[in-house]
Order: structure tokens, then sequence, then C-alpha cells
């Protein structure tokens, strides 16, 4: 029975961090943070030219 009690207290926590997230706009964020990084990823890939 011990186990279920260990889920429990798991999923709560879990829970309680998504609630967190949402509250604070954690995910966009954190994405915006990551822009620079991916553009400079993506700038250097080379791309056929449109005719």
């Amino acid at each position: 029975m011990a186990w279920y009690w260990i889920v429990l207290i798991v999923l709560a926590a879990l829970f309680a961090l998504t609630i967190v997230v949402y509250m604070f706009n954690l995910d966009m964020k954190l994405a915006s943070k990551m822009q620079p990084l991916i553009n400079k990823h993506y700038d250097k890939i080379e791309r056929e030219a449109r005719q």
C-alpha cells in the first residue's frame, strides 16, 4: 500500500509543477531565451535557391 502514496505524491508534485509553469508562463520565457541559439543554427543551414 505504500507505493500508492508514493505514486500519489509524485503525481501531485508533477501537477503542481505544471500549474507553476502555466501561471508564470515559464515555457514561453524559456523559448524566448532559446530563440537566438535556434536562429543561429538555422541560419547556418544552406537552402536551395528558389526559381
